[in-house]
């Protein structure tokens, strides 16, 4: 069975086992090994998800997977939290981000500037641009096209 056939199986039970529970799918994932494949189901919550999270999760994912039986290899389930430094991609993501800092890499500079890379808090964001607020006053919010963006992730401090 190919990869997008078995993610249209699992990408409804997966959201469904996670409305339930109070989180949101991320991203979802079906490597096929050698031995075993890997079905990877990432999830966010706000306050974070902890290992009780993802116990929980695959619980139920196990049990829905085990009652259709539909994958023809031995595969491991993985259940995480997409982690601090994903790239964020998609318009959920940039939703889940709202007023955090991030870093964001271009493609190439803005306008004439030689500037590339922005650390600001993604203030907005509609379907062709982010607003990043790069001034802790809130008086300098720059509008980003996002096919102009290369990566844009959470920024993390240590």
């Amino acid at each position: 069975m190919k990869k997008s056939e078995i993610l249209k199986i699992v990408y409804p039970l997966a959201e469904e086992a996670a409305k339930t529970l109070g989180y949101e799918i991320v991203d979802i994932d079906f490597v096929n090994g050698k031995k075993h494949d890997l079905l990877s189901i990432f999830i966010y919550k706000k306050e974070g998800i902890d290992l009780d999270d993802c116990t929980e999760m695959s619980k139920i994912i196990n049990e829905k997977l085990d009652e259709i039986d539909f994958l023809e290899n031995p595969y491991y389930l993985e259940i995480s939290s997409p982690g601090l430094d994903r790239p964020l991609k998609t318009k959920d993501d940039y939703r889940r981000n709202l007023d955090n800092e991030v870093d964001v890499k271009l493609f190439a500079p803005l306008d004439d500037s030689k500037i590339k890379t922005y650390t600001g808090i993604l203030s907005d964001y509609d379907d062709e641009y982010i607003y990043l607020n790069i001034d802790a006053d809130n008086e300098s919010i720059i509008k980003i096209p996002i096919k102009s963006i290369s990566t844009m992730k959470q920024t993390i401090r240590f």
